[in-house]
């Protein structure tokens, strides 16, 4: 297995920019007291293997009880960054899902991630999961959970809010990609570093390499391509996924850090990723004008850090859809895992930052 490491380290190094990546290269030894190599499955848990070790696994939450699904001795979990004892957190609070699923299956690394509209005692959430598999074992478990309720929602709001969601994934999520038309994994890999890249400080100098056909949802809700509401002037969510990063509305948004891509479908061409927003919110920020003259303030006055669970669907053309599961942390939380492939934050080494606990 060791030789199996060694040789993706290579590949992906080669592959990428120079400094833009780097391999993980910590093994996990918890779960069995063997080494386990990062990011390489067993070989022996396939697609349909993967995704019915995710269901067994939404079974184990709605019913409570961990015996349900095959947990590895040591197995770890994580819930919006914090490690808990397993069962604890949702695993406690889990009472209904719906048939919503966008699975992101990579057997080759052993995982699975997977997007889940669940209830919470009653209340609609938004479930991202990433699940380790080796020896058909769950050895790593780590869980965004958020409400589905927007910020724009007031509690106790009567109409019902606008259901972009569904019952089911956009078919970009879902299409097999004929085999001569697949990116290889690095090449997916480098394509949604350009999203953090250019969010990162955003000026509109890096534009992120978006398809025509970008559309982007966070927490369940559009942030692109929105009608204009009457009476009120355009702003960023009004435009294409292009436009608005090239217009500079993301100054804030001034470290972008500790990205993981956690999962590749190469037959799907999807990608899902872990990453922290900082937002320092300090007085050279707060402020700032956009390409086209726009002086945009900025209404937070203390810093804040977002974790986000991202998934990226590729076209042809770039980004074509990305989908994010957001919850709010504490300012400079980093993640409990570092399991995965590393991009690097170039605001991040500049400040001295440790993207990862030591």
């Amino acid at each position: 297995m060791a030789e199996v490491k060694q040789h993706w380290s290579r590949r992906a190094v080669a592959a990428l920019t120079t400094g833009a990546l780097f391999w993980l290269a910590t093994a996990a030894s918890a779960q069995s007291g063997a080494a386990v190599p990062p990011n390489v499955g067993s070989g022996d848990c396939d697609r349909a293997c993967l995704q019915g070790l995710a269901e067994k696994f939404i079974g184990a939450l709605l019913a409570h009880d961990p015996s349900m699904v095959p947990l590895a001795k040591g197995a770890r979990y994580s819930e919006n960054s914090v490690p808990l004892p397993i069962p604890d957190g949702f695993w406690k609070n889990a009472t209904a899902v719906r048939p919503y699923r966008l699975y992101i299956v990579d057997p080759e690394w052993g995982t699975i991630g997977f997007y889940a509209r669940m209830l919470e005692n009653g209340s609609p959430v938004i479930v991202s999961t990433r699940l380790r598999v080796y020896n058909h074992q769950l050895t790593e478990i780590e869980t965004v959970v958020t409400s589905e309720r927007g910020r724009q929602d007031p509690a106790g709001t009567a109409a019902a809010p606008t259901d972009y969601l569904g019952d089911q994934p956009r078919p970009e999520y879902t299409q097999t990609v004929p085999m001569a038309q697949r990116r290889s994994r690095e090449e997916l890999m480098k394509i949604v570093n350009t999203y953090f890249t250019g969010i990162e400080n955003n000026a509109g100098e890096k534009p992120p390499l978006f398809s025509s056909h970008c559309q982007r949802l966070e927490n369940g809700r559009p942030t692109s391509n929105v009608p204009v509401t009457p009476g009120r002037d355009p702003g960023g969510i009004n435009m294409s996924c292009a436009a608005d990063l090239a217009m500079g509305y993301h100054r804030n948004d001034n470290r972008i850090r500790s990205r993981r891509v956690m999962a590749v479908d190469l037959e799907h061409q999807v990608v899902m990723t872990s990453v922290y927003f900082d937002h320092e919110n300090d007085a050279a920020i707060r402020s700032y004008v956009l390409k086209n003259g726009k002086t945009v303030t900025v209404a937070d006055t203390s810093p804040s850090t977002l974790q986000a669970h991202e998934t990226f669907s590729i076209d042809k053309e770039g980004i074509s859809q990305v989908e994010a599961v957001f919850t709010n942390v504490t300012y400079g939380t980093r993640p409990y895992f570092d399991t995965g492939f590393h991009m690097t934050s170039t605001q991040a080494v500049k400040d001295g930052f440790d993207e990862y606990p030591r």
